[in-house]
C-alpha cells in the first residue's frame, strides 16, 4: 500500500516538476516563449482577450515565436531553441510532450499532432493533418498528409538538377 502511494506521490512529482515522457527529450523546462504563451492563454480562457493579445504580440517580439492562445497545446511543450521562428496556427490541437524545433510553421488549418511528437528544424505541416503519437518529423520536411503513430518522415535524398547550358556532370554534388 505505502508503495502504490510513494509511486503516486513520485508521478505528482514528475508532473510538476516537467519530467518529459518523450524519449527524445533533452531536459528543458519551459522557456520563456512556452510561459508567455501560457500566460496568454490563462488571460484568453478567462476573457481577458486584450490582455491576451499583448501578450501574445510580447512573445513573437521578444522570442520570435507565434503561438496564439487559441491553440490547444498539451502539457511539457519543448521547444529547445527557445521557440525561435515558430509559427503555430489558432486551430492547432498538440499533445502531451511535444518537441518542437525552430523555424517551424503549423498552419493554414487544424492539425492535430498527437502526443510524444517531434519535429525537427524547418518542418512545415499544412492543412487539417492527424500526426500519430510517437512520430517523428525529420528537418525540412513538408507534412500535406496523415502521418501514422510511431513513424519517422524524413525528406528524400537531395537530387541535383542540372541546366544543360552548364557543363557538369550530375555526380559533380
Amino acid at each position: 500500500m505505502q508503495e502504490t502511494q510513494l509511486k503516486k506521490l513520485v508521478n505528482e512529482f514528475e508532473k510538476i516538476m516537467g519530467k518529459s515522457n518523450n524519449k527524445y527529450s533533452m531536459g528543458h523546462s519551459d522557456r520563456g516563449a512556452v510561459k508567455l504563451y501560457r500566460l496568454s492563454q490563462y488571460f484568453y480562457l478567462h476573457n481577458w482577450k486584450y490582455l491576451s493579445k499583448l501578450v501574445k504580440y510580447f512573445n513573437t517580439l521578444i522570442f520570435k515565436c507565434f503561438i496564439p492562445a487559441e491553440a490547444k497545446i498539451g502539457e511539457r511543450l519543448d521547444l529547445p531553441h527557445g521557440g525561435f521562428g515558430v509559427v503555430i496556427h489558432p486551430n492547432v490541437e498538440i499533445g502531451n510532450d511535444a518537441i518542437i524545433f525552430h523555424n517551424v510553421t503549423i498552419g493554414n488549418g487544424g492539425a492535430r499532432i498527437g502526443d510524444r511528437v517531434t519535429i525537427g528544424a524547418g518542418v512545415s505541416i499544412i492543412g487539417t493533418v492527424n500526426i500519430g503519437d510517437d512520430a517523428v518529423l525529420g528537418a525540412g520536411v513538408v507534412v500535406t498528409k496523415d502521418v501514422p503513430v510511431g513513424a519517422v518522415i524524413v525528406s528524400a535524398e537531395p537530387r541535383v538538377f542540372l541546366n544543360k547550358s552548364i557543363n557538369l556532370k550530375e555526380d559533380s554534388y
